[in-house]
């Protein structure tokens, strides 16, 4: 597989943003969301220090409730991230739930 690109990298992290802002209708609560909507307005054109911030943000945060995503949560995420992946067969691996970084959601994206 070839190496992806630094601005399908910011794609792909802005895909994964998408995905958990369909869910929750949130981007990352009170101190995140002016960011997170600039960064997804133009992912290209995102400061260095902002593709850093917002993917160092926990999927917790897009979740009112501390404890979620629960189980039915997590499968609709990882369906909804299925398909911007353009993945339809991607099984998902576990191991990731509400403390689980974007960047780390949007690396499994990557490598499967």
């Amino acid at each position: 597989m070839a190496a992806l690109t630094k601005n399908q990298k910011r794609i792909n992290r802005k895909l994964v943003l998408d995905a958990l802002n369909e869910e929750t209708g949130s981007s990352g609560g009170d101190a995140a969301t002016a960011r997170v909507d600039a960064y997804r307005a133009d992912p290209i054109a995102a400061k260095t220090v902002d593709y850093a911030f917002i993917g160092s943000l926990s999927l917790n945060r897009f979740y009112i409730d501390p404890t979620k995503p629960n189980g039915n949560e997590r499968s609709s995420l990882w369906a909804n991230l299925k398909q911007k992946f353009n993945k339809p067969n991607a099984a998902d691996p576990g191991g990731w739930g509400g403390d689980t970084p974007v960047m780390t959601l949007q690396a499994i994206m990557e490598e499967i």
